[in-house]
């Protein structure tokens, strides 16, 4: 069994797996972000006709350059162009922290005296950090008013569209300044609930498998128009599954605000164009791994802003991956590595995380006092005849559980299982679901770069001592409950996941060898159906190759390092999935069901 030594139970302190977090004495706090500004630039229209940026970098740099742009009506999915470039005054040895550059935006409008614009400007800070000897990038927008080229309510971001059904979904975006706002949609008027910056509205009475064109209004801030389909009808049904859009290796775009902003603008466009219904991503959008919780933020905006002209017109459901860590981190005596840990209190991951998204609020409760919710981080919906799971094996995180509590990477706890099984027994039962998926970020059967983690740990040595014992969190257990439960159903088809940046596409039966097969309770477990392990983790992190020897790498069917989306069909009772890579090629197609 890989190597590792068992030994008897008796010689080892049982784990503090589960329980509250207890520090180790003599820790000290320690501090990590992402180095560029310490809070997200200031951008106004200060007089008619001038835009005005400021902001604080982390380190002195040299005078940084601004890019603006324009996006004109008849681009359907607008991502931002530059036009113009204005340079901050100084000279390349001129260091400092504190930077304000003025840009006359007259010029960059006057360059469209005869096509259809929307009055807002689209920026990109380019800042040279000397001490990584590269550019780092922020941007932005901001909306003016088009008859005075003036000051008007800024929507900073969105609208997306969020958790679309037959006959219902959510507008979200977030303004400059508390405001009232509104979104005209079906020949009708849905309005916010009062000032706000952080605006959510639903609309509802909509009409199944239909077109929606829906328009914002924030203030005196008119957006241009997007628009959705609705669920419904008895067309296929298609979906896209993503993960693991962190910063790639390679700068400008690749190293963008904490994600791989040039995969995601290329992968998002040609899920969109083939006609997806709507998008899984499942975790790591960012780098995070950050102790602040406005670098958080900041990197969060980077993966809407890459995603937010395909946001606004297809749903799409997103959950945790490691990555999407906001961390308390502590220097312990005795060692040379930081003790991480979800951070504590209420500004942690997951509260920032629901947050910033708009997803389903059925999820479980929490696993208990001291414990972060699982609201909008955990959930499932359906789509048509399909119904989705959305899990959280990063719930929680603790680098050490063993010693101080907390969660191990990868485990699903109580309560989230008891949801699942309720749910999965729930949906067996449902004549209008035919067809199940679940997604997680860290992969049950790894197949190359976290064989050592996720849901194996090498056979179950998570304290990575060299043996499985008594010492060790029983992950294998916990995984082999959790596939018994989802291959319990017929219905269900995929379990997508990706941490491994690669795509990869396994078959698991009762047959195929997965190493120790108990469940959490000592049993043997039974994978009752056939499910796929499709790991879609190549939305722009690097790459990792496979590993041949697994238990199960006799039934891995295709394996890619290409950056790629996995694209599902579903038509009545057949499942397929395909999988493009960022310049379109075809590397993988199979019937599933």
């Amino acid at each position: 069994m890989t190597g590792l030594l068992l030994a008897p139970a008796a010689l080892f302190a049982a784990p503090r797996q589960g329980m509250p977090i207890v520090l180790p004495e003599g820790a000290t706090r320690t501090e990590r972000t992402y180095p560029l500004v310490d809070e997200a630039p200031t951008v106004r229209i200060v007089r008619p006709g001038v835009l005005e940026l400021n902001f604080i970098t982390s380190e002195p740099v040299p005078p940084p350059v601004v890019y603006i742009g324009i996006n004109k009506l008849n681009e359907e999915l607008d991502y931002a162009r530059y036009r113009d470039l204005h340079r901050e005054k100084g000279s390349i040895t001129d260091l400092a922290t504190t930077h304000s550059i003025e840009v006359d935006i007259h010029s960059m409008v006057a360059k469209s005296p005869n096509t259809p614009f929307e009055p807002r400007i689209v920026w990109r800070v380019e800042v040279y950090l000397p001490k990584l000897q590269s550019s780092r990038f922020m941007d932005g927008r901001v909306y003016f008013d088009p008859a005075t080229l003036g000051d008007t309510v800024n929507v900073l971001s969105g609208p997306t569209v969020d958790v679309v059904t037959a006959d219902s979904a959510f507008i979200s975006f977030e303004t400059d300044r508390a405001t009232t706002s509104s979104v005209q949609a079906d020949g009708r008027t849905f309005s916010g609930d009062g000032e706000t910056t952080d605006h959510v509205i639903q609309l509802t009475g909509l009409k199944p498998a239909s077109a929606v064109e829906y328009r914002v209004t924030a203030g005196g801030t008119l957006v241009r128009p997007y628009s959705f389909t609705t669920s419904g009808g008895d067309k296929p049904i298609h979906f896209a599954a993503m993960v693991d859009s962190r910063e790639g290796l390679g700068g400008g775009e690749i190293q963008f605000g904490g994600v791989e902003y040039r995969a995601l603008y290329a992968l998002g466009s040609d899920l969109y164009y083939r006609g997806a219904d709507f998008v899984v991503f499942g975790g790591d959008l960012i780098n995070g791994y950050t102790t602040s919780a406005r670098d958080f933020r900041r990197q969060i905006n980077a993966f809407r802003t890459a995603m937010g002209p395909v946001a606004a017109r297809i749903p799409i459901y997103e959950s945790m991956g490691n990555h999407e860590a906001l961390l308390d981190s502590f220097n312990v005596p005795g060692t040379t590595r930081s003790l991480n840990i979800d951070k504590l209190g209420d500004t942690n991951a997951e509260s920032l995380f629901a947050e910033m998204f708009v997803n389903p609020t059925n999820g479980p409760a929490d696993e208990g006092p001291g414990t972060p919710t699982y609201s909008e981080n955990v959930y499932s919906f359906d789509h048509g005849s399909v119904r989705v799971f959305m899990l959280n094996n990063n719930y929680w995180y603790s680098a050490d559980p063993h010693k101080v509590g907390g969660n191990l990477e990868g485990y699903i706890m109580a309560n989230q299982m008891k949801w699942l099984r309720d749910g999965v027994a729930a949906a067996d039962a449902d004549p209008a679901i035919k067809h199940l998926f679940f997604v997680a970020q860290e992969p049950p059967f790894p197949n190359g770069g976290h064989t050592s983690d996720c849901m194996w740990y090498k056979g179950g040595d998570t304290n990575r001592d060299g043996r499985v014992d008594a010492a060790d969190i029983d992950i294998v257990g916990n995984r082999n409950t959790m596939w018994e439960i989802i291959a319990a159903s017929p219905k269900s088809v995929a379990f997508i996941t990706g941490d491994e940046h690669a795509y990869s596409r396994l078959e698991v039966t009762d047959e195929t060898p997965v190493g120790p097969k108990h469940k959490l309770d000592g049993t043997p477990a039974k994978f009752a159906h056939r499910i796929w392990q499709v790991t879609s983790g190549g939305a722009g992190a690097p790459w990792y190759d496979k590993e041949l020897h697994l238990p199960w790498s006799g039934s891995l069917k295709a394996h890619s390092t290409q950056p790629h989306y996995a694209y599902f069909t579903i038509d009545g009772n057949r499942v397929s999935v395909a999988a493009y890579s960022q310049t379109g090629q075809r590397i993988d197609a199979a019937e599933l069901k």
